[in-house]
């Protein structure tokens, strides 16, 4: 009976720059621009006395404006291509993780205001766009503020992510918004102030949308699961595989069992044929392990031959000694060049004894092959210097006397005869 099918997650690479004008989005940036244009616009105008009526309005849309560029990093981190609208029980779910975040923010602020230097503040500007998202990502994954402002975590952070195309692209949007920052705080343009916080609103939701996409993208070396990713559709798609194998080889396994064993090898050869044998090593795997190897033992005729055209000789040599052994010592392989490649190629002694069967058989299996004098002389060859059977040897010498005269003018020949007359 078939079961449930494997759900495949298709996965696309996660947007940068179409990411903030997406429709959600959009009315979002909105939203803060014209909140945040209106404070400015108090603040100028009625200096820093107008900051405490609007701090509660201020406090208020920090914190939701805070809270979603940490979702837009979270969900991002995670794989998600549409971030879900922010709403306050959106922030509250990861209520904790956001706190933490909050502090951190602080804590970065606060150093900003350590040094009135100039160039303390520029320094530091510079340096918290690298650190910034270093901590953040350890609150992604461990949910740790004590790690999260923990220097020694920075640095290994940092040496687990690669400074590559996307972590670079990273760092050319932040220096693009930091300059935004300056023009729509400190510059005014009159009613153009509302295109300049707009265009900030928006940076800062790329900016952490990038962050997102360089955690994702380095989750493996910075040790973190995420929900979709390339990684992910490949685990699912080779689920899905192995699930259609499983069935496939049930389905084998009832007809060879049940004398349908014509039908079950025309199933097997269809099946990887169709496929180009991509799956001929996973089902050779299965039915070598059923009680009836009868479909192994034919199976693994054609499947050492695409072995030995891949030259992966060892995987060889195990197909053949098991199908030797599972059909009590006798086999026939189909190409009588495999078999003079892989006389060549014998190290061990279980090697040779099939070999030594192989090559004797050779006349028999491939009829007037003009290499048969050849292959009864290695097997001679065998016999005499590696197996310490000087019968078997002079047996095969025998037949090169009087059926092979052509093979009598080798030194092989000549130097084994001498051996064997002694």
């Amino acid at each position: 009976m078939l079961g449930k099918p494997v759900w495949i997650d298709r996965f696309e690479d996660l947007e940068i720059a179409a990411f903030p004008f997406r429709s959600s989005n959009l009315f979002i940036a909105v939203f803060f621009c014209l909140i945040f244009s209106y404070l400015l616009f108090v603040l100028r105008v009625v200096g820093l006395g107008g900051a405490v009526w609007t701090a509660p309005l201020v406090y208020v849309n920090a914190v939701f404006f805070l809270g979603y560029l940490f979702i837009i990093v979270d969900y991002t981190a995670q794989g998600y291509q549409k971030i879900p609208m922010m709403s306050a029980n959106l922030l509250s779910t990861g209520r904790s993780r956001f706190f933490k975040e909050l502090v951190l923010v602080s804590f970065f602020f606060s150093l900003f205001f350590v040094s009135k230097n100039p160039y303390w503040q520029v320094s530091f500007v510079l340096a918290s766009s690298l650190l910034f998202p270093v901590a953040t990502s350890v609150i992604i994954m461990e949910e740790s503020l004590v790690s999260a402002l923990n220097p020694l975590k920075w640095i290994g952070v940092l040496m687990d992510i690669k400074a590559d195309a996307t972590f670079m692209t990273y760092f050319a949007i932040q220096a693009g918004t930091i300059f935004l920052a300056y023009i729509a705080l400190f510059v005014d343009f009159g009613w153009f102030n509302l295109v300049t916080m707009m265009a900030f609103v928006m940076a800062m939701m790329t900016v952490f949308r990038s962050i997102g996409v360089a955690l994702h993208h380095n989750a493996d070396s910075l040790g973190f699961g995420v929900q979709y990713g390339k990684q992910v559709e490949d685990q699912q798609v080779q689920q899905a595989k192995d699930k259609e194998l499983s069935v496939f080889v049930t389905t084998l396994y009832k007809l060879s069992n049940s004398g349908q064993m014509d039908k079950a090898w025309l199933s097997l050869e269809t099946r990887i044929q169709d496929d180009g044998y991509k799956t001929e090593a996973d089902l050779f795997v299965h039915l070598r392990g059923w009680d009836n190897v009868r479909l192994a033992v034919k199976a693994g005729q054609g499947f050492i031959e695409r072995l030995v055209a891949r030259e992966d000789y060892r995987t060889t040599w195990h197909v053949l000694e098991f199908c030797y052994a599972a059909n009590r010592n006798k086999y026939r392989l189909l190409v009588a060049g495999t078999v003079l490649e892989l006389s060549a190629r014998a190290e061990t002694r279980k090697q040779i004894e099939i070999m030594v069967y192989l090559l004797g058989r050779f006349e028999e299996d491939f009829p007037n092959h003009p290499r048969t004098g050849e292959a009864l002389l290695k097997a001679s060859q065998f016999y005499a210097h590696d197996l310490d059977d000087f019968e078997g040897a002079r047996e095969i010498m025998a037949r090169l006397n009087v059926q092979y005269p052509e093979i009598h003018a080798s030194k092989t020949y000549q130097a084994l005869r001498g051996i064997l007359s002694e």
